[in-house]
């Protein structure tokens, strides 16, 4: 059976009623007896009983496909201009809007501004991918960098190849801070590989081999820019630090405090001949043979520490002969039988300008040896404790030194009597046991661990 109803827009709002349009051109079908919707034969009457009605619309007042507010192409926009509508259709079409719409959006619709809005597709505005980065120069970006701490460089190094440049310049990795780490094979050349010039690797776990052929100190002919290294308590092999050293010509201050060493070391280290201080204190290994390279060619020593380093008598010996003439302060404690008052005498001889002296616990040390250290004109500290056969009243020789301002003499050999009457020989201007370690050549005292030698190793 054909369609007797013809398709309604779905776009408009029709009544609640069910209404049909009579189709005049059907043909009617009296054949079998069935009941046909023409004009002529129909009781309307039957068939508003099964919910069927005639349209109360004229023909032209029938809304085609064309005449409606939404757009055929774009069925989710809607024209509100109604240009092409029927001036009735439309008049429909705005009611039917103004009993859905809001008043403020009537305001728009009745000026207009919902055309350009329910009309034209939205713009999508393409993201801004302006790289501000390649405006700045390379001076402001490593201005930038040296805020990031070393570990976040790395990732820097991955952005592009223009960071990972600047992300390996020398400025950034002045000073490093290493320390109480464990560092696998190869990482040693790959910090030296970055310039560095303050290095801290206090208490660092440094395993072989510690440098790689392949990466840039590896090279034979690549030297360090390392100039202040810190190397107490770590855990180094022999043969690293030789290895390490040859590649070091800079080295100015350096702490080998509780780390073996053996002729090897002394004679690598011995390339730097501009260094000023070193500390040996606690360190075994020390003998007479790497001394001489390292006394023969560093002549511009200014602090050495050889405290409880355990010398034999040669290299105790050769040291108070052979130290130069440029020492400033002189760490010789813990020699115990092996140093003597002639030993000190050679010592002070060498060393006329020394300002700071620690002969304590060199048991074998007499009277003799504070006469011979009055001529130490510049003296400020002197640390005598626990040298047992130093009579109380020999320290009255002390105040010919007219810039001593510190005397250490602990250990209780002298009793509280006894100290009061030096005291009052020396005079207010000179402190008794006023420090209880040696800080010479040390890179840290006291709580300071964020820099060695009163540089800071972190940024």
């Amino acid at each position: 059976m054909s369609s007797v109803l013809q398709p309604v827009d779905v776009n408009v709002r029709s009544p609640a009623r069910k209404r049909a349009r009579y189709d005049e051109d059907v043909e009617e079908l009296n054949k079998n007896g069935r009941w046909s919707l023409n004009r002529n034969d129909v009781d309307l009457h039957d068939v508003y009983d099964n919910g069927v009605g005639r349209l109360d619309c004229d023909v032209e007042e029938v809304v085609t496909d064309d005449d409606t507010i939404f757009s055929k192409d774009e069925p989710r926009t809607i024209d509100v201009s109604c240009v092409s509508m029927s001036p009735n259709s439309r008049s429909k079409q705005i009611d039917i809007l103004e009993s859905t719409l809001t008043k403020e959006s009537l305001d728009k619709l009745s000026m207009g501004e919902w055309d350009s809005l329910l009309v034209k597709k939205p713009t999508i505005r393409s993201m801004d991918k302006t790289n501000y980065f390649d405006l700045l120069s390379d001076e402001v970006i490593l201005q930038i960098l040296r805020w990031l701490p070393k570990q976040y460089l790395m990732d820097i190094s991955q952005v592009s190849r223009r960071f990972h440049r600047l992300s390996q310049d020398e400025t950034l990795w002045t000073r490093m801070d290493v320390s109480n780490k464990h560092l696998e094979p190869g990482e040693l050349g790959k910090i030296l590989s970055k310039q560095v010039i303050i290095l801290r690797l206090a208490r660092t776990e440094v395993c072989t081999p510690s440098i790689y052929a392949n990466t840039i100190a590896g090279h034979p002919d690549f030297t360090a820019r390392l100039m202040y290294l810190d190397l107490s308590m770590a855990y180094i092999c022999t043969d690293t630090l030789a290895l390490l050293f040859s590649k070091c010509r800079r080295l100015k201050k350096l702490s080998l405090e509780n780390v073996p060493v053996n002729d090897d070391v002394l004679i690598a280290l011995s390339g730097n001949r501009d260094i000023e201080v070193i500390n040996f204190a606690l360190s075994t290994g020390i003998r007479e043979d790497g001394l001489k390279y390292l006394l023969t060619n560093c002549r511009k020593i200014r602090e050495l520490n050889v405290a409880w380093t355990y010398l034999n008598v040669f290299a105790v010996e050769y040291i108070c002969e052979n130290l130069p003439s440029t020492m400033d302060r002189l760490n010789f404690s813990g020699c115990r039988k092996l140093l003597t008052d002639k030993s000190v005498g050679r010592l002070i001889a060498n060393c006329p300008r020394l300002r700071e002296l620690d002969l304590s616990d060199c048991t074998c040390l007499t009277g003799e040896t504070v006469r011979q250290i009055t001529a130490l004109e510049d003296l400020n500290f002197l640390a005598l404790s626990r040298c047992y056969l130093i009579p109380f009243k020999s320290l009255f020789f002390l105040k010919k030194l007219f810039n001593l301002a510190y005397l250490d003499i602990h250990g209780g050999y002298i009793d509280p009597e006894e100290l009061k009457t030096v005291q009052d020989s020396l005079g207010a201007r000179v402190q008794i046991n006023k420090f209880k370690f040696s800080s010479v050549a040390r890179p840290t005292v006291g709580m300071r661990r964020s820099s060695i030698w009163n540089m800071r190793v972190r940024d």
